[in-house]
């Protein structure tokens, strides 16, 4: 039997979402729904701010906090410092 009522998300593309970045919800309290999902902004747990994000495109009420590097970011500059001053062993 369907246990629809819990909001039980457990989708191996979402666990790939946790994985990949980290979400952030943008409002603290309150609760929101669209069609048959819930979501308590206050206790929302990863998985359902990754539901909400990626699935149901609520781009407006959770941030997407990206924890890996793909081809498409930027790499950030490396400075390379030089040295004014030489080592004492290397003069004579």
């Amino acid at each position: 039997m369907c246990n629809c009522g819990n909001n039980v998300i457990d989708s191996p593309h979402l666990k790939i979402y946790t994985i990949m970045a980290e979400y952030k919800a943008k409002l603290s309290v309150g609760t929101t729904y669209k069609g048959d999902f819930k979501i308590k902004w206050a206790i929302a747990t990863q998985e359902e701010l990754a539901y909400a994000y990626e699935e149901l495109s609520m781009t407006d009420k959770v941030e997407k906090l990206s924890t890996t590097k793909t081809k498409d970011e930027p790499k950030k500059a490396t400075k390379k410092k030089k040295s004014g001053k030489e080592s004492s062993d290397s003069k004579e």
